[in-house]
């Protein structure tokens, strides 16, 4: 398994990307980095590119991307703006390709809730169209849409690994599949019945973090489902990423807790 860091939750840069902590990020002995594709794709030109450079520089592979579309993009209720929805996911997969980045995290918890009084499963439908045109347009590029199940604080849609595993074969495209994240599945109270039971065919990606404070794991004994998760990635032959993506004590602490998240990580990942 590759592990890398999500940049999305880290105090935040001048850029809004994060990718400034790609250095330290590498020396904490990670794999890859994982950016925020929607600020990513808001860059100047000018900025891009200089993150491209900075990036080129380390060395360092954008093995996947999250942070699809910003709150201010509505996917489904009756008023969609479509072309709105269209430009950024092109401008996004463009620029996700430009970075070599396999797989691009649908998440996107608050653009995928479901307006009061507004159908969910005409949200569903409206969810698993959109799937099936964002992948359409992924798998030209080479990536690998990667649905994402977000806790019910953030959205009332999609939940769990089992409603992801829903919205992918609703969308019945080959580039759009799942990703796993370890805090939700503890805010969900759920299980890795799902992840044993359809995870082979769709699981492609993974994130983690410890429940408490949504903060960086150190050890087996914080959380004692820690390595029943490991043990169910194992199990289905899981060989994909799993990305480090939550909020360190402060910028200062960051990198002595990212090599110990890192440790951490590689040994569950080869020990279960």
């Amino acid at each position: 398994m590759r592990i890398g860091c999500c940049t999305n939750m880290l105090p935040q840069t001048d850029s809004g990307t994060g990718y400034e902590y790609a250095g330290q990020i590498k020396q904490a002995g990670f794999d890859y980095v994982e950016l925020p594709i929607g600020q990513v794709n808001e860059l100047s030109e000018t900025a891009f590119d200089e993150m491209r450079g900075y990036l080129a520089a380390l060395s360092l592979p954008v093995y996947a991307c999250n942070n699809f579309f910003p709150a201010s993009i509505q996917l489904v209720g009756p008023n969609v703006d479509m072309e709105q929805v269209r430009a950024f996911y092109q401008g996004a997969l463009e620029r996700a390709e430009t970075l070599g980045c396999r797989y691009v995290v649908l998440g996107s918890p608050w653009s995928k809730n479901c307006p009061e009084g507004f159908a969910w499963r005409a949200a569903f439908e409206q969810l698993a169209q959109w799937c099936r045109e964002i992948g359409d347009a992924a798998q030209k590029r080479g990536i690998v849409i990667a649905i994402e199940p977000n806790n019910r604080q953030e959205t009332n849609m999609i939940n769990t690994f089992a409603e992801a595993v829903m919205l992918a074969r609703a969308a019945d495209c080959p580039s759009v599949r799942c990703l796993q994240d370890y805090y939700h599945l503890k805010m969900e109270r759920d299980t890795v019945d799902s992840l044993l039971e359809y995870g082979e065919e769709f699981l492609v990606h993974s994130h983690f973090a410890r429940l408490e404070g949504r903060g960086f794991p150190k050890d087996w004994a914080e959380d004692a489902y820690h390595p029943v998760y490991f043990h169910a990635l194992k199990r289905i032959g899981y060989m994909g990423g799993i990305s480090m993506e939550g909020f360190p004590r402060s910028r200062e602490s960051f990198p002595e807790e990212a090599a110990y998240a890192c440790r951490f990580l590689k040994r569950a990942a080869n020990q279960t």
